[in-house]
Parts: C-alpha cells; sequence; structure tokens
C-alpha cells in the first residue's frame, strides 16, 4: 500500500543565513560548473556545498558535506520541524513563451516499494556512476538531500483545497533560484486527508529517478545492517508531488544538436528519409510548423548550410522502421522514431551516443545555422500520458526524451534518515 504522510523536516533559518535565494538551488543534476561555482560564493550555507561537494581540508567531497550537513545542525543553521508535517510549494516562472506560468506542489514522504511493487513507476533509465556519486553522499550525510519528482492523477480536485492552504497566508519562506523561478514555502500540519488519498494510486517519476534508485539501495544496505522492522526514516523517500492536470506543469522537448557526420551528404540523407517519411522544405518557421502538427510523428530538422525541413512519417507500421523489440507506448513517442529511426538506422550513429540537448528552441536552430552544430532535429513536446504509458509498460524512454519545468528546488526541506 502506497503511504504519502508528513515527516519532521529540517529547514533552514533564514534569521541565521539571510536571504534564501542564496541558499536554495535547482537540483544537483542541472547546475553547471561555473553556477556551481557562483552559488558557492553566495554563502557558505548554499546548498552546493551539500549536493554537489568540493575536497576541502583534507577530506573527501563526501566527508565535507557530512561534516557541514552536521555543523550546519548544530549552529542552529538547519532546524528540525517539532511535529510530523506536509510542506506546500508554489512555484511562479516565465515559460518559453514569455507567459507567466503558476505550479502548486507539495513536499511529503512516501515508502519506498518493496520488491515486485509497481507502486512507483518510472520512465527512464538509471546509470551505476550517477546512482554510486548519489550513494556515498547519502551514506555520509544519511539525508535526502533533494527531493523526487513524483506526478499523481486528481481529476477530481480531491487535494484542491489541501492546496488551497497556500491562499490563506503569507508563506513561511521564499527565495528566487538562479532558474528565475519564484518559490514559496508553507509548513503545514499533516494531513491524514492527503495520505488516505494516496493508498490506492500509483505514482510516477517526473525527475529524480537516479535519486529514486539510490534511496531504495539505501534502505536496502540499512536494512541488512540493522535488521529493522519497517518503519524507519530510510524506509520512506522525499518527494514533490505535481498534479498531472496542474496547469503550470511545463514539459519541455529537449531538441537534439547533432555535430556533422562524417561523409555527410545531405541530399543522400534527405532521400533516404524519403522511404519513412513526407519531406517538406521549410521556408518559414520550422518549429512553428513542427508544434502545429497533431498526431502522427512529426519532427524537424536544420541542416547547416542546406536548410529546414518538416519529416512527418508516412502511415506505416512502425515495427518496420523501428523493429519489434519494444512496445506500442515506445513506439510511439517522436523522440523513438529520432533516435533509432533517424539517428541510428539512416545516420548510422550508435545507440547510446552522447548527443547535446537545447530545451530552447530558437538556440537549437541558431545552432545548426551556425556550423555549432550539424544538424539540429526539432521536436514536440511529449504529452504526460505518454510519460504515464511507457511507465505503466515498462518502456523506458530514450535519454532526456522530457525536461520538466520548472524543477524542484533543493533546500526547501531536507528528509533526515536518522
Amino acid at each position: 500500500m502506497l503511504e504519502v504522510r508528513g515527516f519532521h523536516g529540517l529547514r533552514f533559518n533564514a534569521e541565521a543565513t539571510g536571504d534564501l535565494s542564496n541558499i536554495i538551488t535547482p537540483p544537483y543534476d542541472v547546475i553547471t560548473p561555473i553556477e556551481r561555482e557562483r552559488l558557492a560564493a553566495r554563502s557558505p550555507y548554499n546548498m552546493v556545498h551539500l549536493i554537489l561537494p568540493e575536497d576541502r581540508d583534507g577530506l573527501n567531497k563526501y566527508a565535507a558535506a557530512r561534516d557541514a550537513f552536521e555543523q550546519w545542525q548544530e549552529q542552529g543553521i538547519l532546524q528540525q520541524d517539532a511535529g510530523p508535517s506536509f510542506y506546500l510549494l508554489r512555484q511562479r516562472f516565465t515559460d518559453l513563451t514569455g507567459m507567466l506560468q503558476e505550479r502548486r506542489s507539495f513536499f511529503a514522504v512516501v515508502n519506498l516499494p518493496e520488491s515486485g511493487e509497481r507502486r512507483i513507476l518510472g520512465h527512464e533509465r538509471t546509470f551505476d556512476k550517477p546512482v554510486e556519486d548519489r550513494l556515498r553522499l547519502t551514506e555520509a550525510t544519511r539525508a535526502n538531500l533533494g527531493p523526487v519528482f513524483l506526478l499523481y492523477q486528481d481529476p477530481d480536485k480531491q487535494l484542491a483545497s489541501f492546496l488551497a492552504q497556500m491562499d490563506a497566508r503569507e508563506p513561511d519562506a521564499t527565495a528566487r533560484t538562479i532558474d528565475g523561478v519564484s518559490q514559496e514555502l508553507w509548513h503545514v500540519k499533516s494531513n491524514p486527508v492527503v495520505t488516505e488519498f494516496f493508498t490506492d494510486k500509483t505514482l510516477y517519476i517526473a525527475d529524480g529517478h537516479h535519486r529514486f534508485r539510490t534511496a531504495a539501495i539505501y534502505r536496502d544496505q540499512m536494512r541488512q545492517q540493522t535488521g529493522a522492522p519497517f518503519g524507519q526514516h530510510y524506509d520512506y523517500v522525499l518527494a514533490g508531488f505535481v498534479a498531472f492536470d496542474d496547469p503550470g506543469l511545463q514539459i519541455y522537448p529537449p531538441h537534439r544538436l547533432v555535430p556533422m557526420p562524417d561523409g555527410f551528404d545531405a541530399e543522400e540523407f534527405l532521400t533516404a528519409l524519403e522511404q519513412w517519411f513526407e519531406v517538406t522544405a521549410v521556408e518559414d518557421n520550422l518549429p512553428e510548423r513542427v508544434a502545429e502538427r497533431a498526431g502522427g510523428c512529426a519532427i524537424g530538422v536544420s541542416i547547416h548550410e542546406t536548410g529546414n525541413y518538416l519529416l512527418v512519417l508516412r502511415d506505416i507500421d512502425r515495427r518496420e522502421l523501428l523493429g519489434d523489440d519494444r512496445g506500442p507506448a515506445w513506439r510511439d513517442l517522436d523522440m523513438a522514431v529520432l533516435h533509432r529511426g533517424i539517428l541510428e538506422r539512416i545516420l548510422n550513429i550508435p545507440e547510446g551516443t552522447v548527443l547535446e540537448y537545447e530545451k530552447n528552441v530558437d538556440r537549437a536552430m541558431k545552432a545548426a545555422q551556425s556550423g555549432a552544430a550539424g544538424l539540429a532535429f526539432i521536436l514536440r513536446t511529449i504529452r504526460p500520458e505518454q510519460i504515464r504509458d511507457c511507465a505503466e509498460s515498462g518502456e523506458p524512454m530514450p535519454q532526456k526524451s522530457t525536461y520538466f519545468y520548472p524543477k524542484l528546488p533543493s533546500g526547501g526541506v531536507i528528509h533526515r534518515l536518522y
């Protein structure tokens, strides 16, 4: 049974730290090295000192994070709430079209699934190296320093009154993170109505697949070491919960930038595409032409020193192009058509090749036009139900098929595992 419940969160004491805009950050995996340096310089208590630690004073980075985390608690920089709590989050931001958006969510902990349970489903593959890094950090700090981003279904708005508490009073904490997002946080009492709502639900991981896998591995390790029964802090993981139908749920397509392949011939490439696609030269706005296509599969490609083209997949059995080793939910993805059908089959780019991703479509187009990339593939936004269908069918999407925005912040609240 799924158990979403309140917890004794650790929160920064703004009276001791100053402006929380200098403390709270986006997740570790979207912070560049340059941003990490800038954030670290803002405050000795900035979250990058925990989530992206560096070797210090003869300590390796994990031990440095452990010592900082312990010192901040001893000094009252981080304070633990006395009672089990939920933490409401309102994020206000400008989307890629320049429109002001708002998204509502909340932080809680959820019990990690046991072997064979399918209560929390992911849509991405995970890789050992980042999991090993996050596991060593978890072992050192004994905490969930950042949340897993989970999606839930609430078509009847049963949690509307719970979330509406944000409208009743001013937030307990505010910050503006480096991604330009306004973060407002409310500390509220644990609510059994919320826990009951989730008991029979399925949750879907939007972001944080590696954090989720790390938490499960850490749970298993601790059980083996202690033999303690279920109900320990490490049996749960910190998560942020967002409804599928929240109007502020933004999913951006990470467009693909591909270096010019050796021996590439644009005419031969376009001819090869025509076996599978209707290929149309586009003189005006290629991204707009791609976005306005409904149904089927539509992909744009901008080729350096050649032109822009709209590729519409012909009415074929997709197994002819993509093979039959994956299911229909996966084959329904434009991203699958791009990766296996175009990149691997037509361009002979090996599976798993590291590509550059760009969520800003104007920058993606300029990269191809300037020659910074040989080809830019322009994609449509994945629909939430496609994420759900791939998760339910156990069909991992190609790497970085989605870019959820805004990210859930690190440092709004921390879940201690002891």
